[in-house]
């Protein structure tokens, strides 16, 4: 089994358009309830930070992008660049309430090194890491690299765990066979809010 996005032609172009907002939500009605114990979750492992703001808009975002691509294989540009922007624009303004740049300096750093690494597996590999997967990179790498190079490490670890655990469970279930794709995404964006909510603390990880 594989565990990709499918990848389009041309890695800046999507394949398909982003669903109607109305109908998408009827037919996911389970997720405004579960943003809302996502939202409240990070905020409560956060506190009262600045970032706070950041670390919830990139929680909400992630798993609204995961939904999308398990419905459709994929991870559009025209939500991640925009949920991007926002988190960084909001961690901009945290730094600048900390007084300190350090943290938004980290940030980017781990986006930049999220996004690589995925993207040298995309080059060795183009049906096993869709550009979809490295264009989250860029989210997540930024999210988690606020809080520490070993969160942004830690969070698509435990991603990459997370979608051998559940390959093989489907593959043993024999609901998938080998050749069948399941989107990486959704498990890209379950570390990440595993770290968010307070999985680094649980693995004996510092924050900073």
């Amino acid at each position: 089994m594989r565990v990709i996005e499918e990848t389009p032609p041309d890695p800046e172009d999507d394949p398909q358009p982003v669903p109607a907002v109305a109908p998408w939500l009827r037919r996911h009605r389970l997720l405004a309830p579960i943003l809302a114990l996502v939202a409240a979750g990070v905020a409560a492992r956060t506190g009262a930070h600045p970032e706070v703001a950041a670390h919830v808009v990139a929680a909400i975002g992630l798993v609204v992008l995961s939904v999308i691509d398990l419905d459709l294989f994929l991870l559009p540009k025209r939500l991640v660049y925009p949920l991007f922007g926002a988190t960084f624009g909001l961690l901009v303004v945290a730094a600048a309430v900390h007084g300190d740049g350090t943290a938004l300096q980290r940030a980017l750093l781990g986006s930049l090194g999220a996004w690589g690494a995925l993207f040298v597996l995309h080059i060795v590999s183009p049906a096993g890491m869709g550009f979809g997967d490295v264009r989250l990179a860029l989210l997540l790498g930024l999210d988690l690299g606020w809080l520490g190079a070993r969160q942004v490490f830690f969070g698509i670890f435990v991603g990459f765990i997370l979608a051998a655990v559940i390959g093989l469970l489907l593959l043993v279930t024999r609901k998938r066979g080998r050749r069948d794709a399941v989107p990486f995404g959704p498990f890209l964006a379950a570390g990440t809010l595993f770290v968010l909510l307070g999985g680094d603390a649980l693995a004996g990880l510092t924050r900073g």
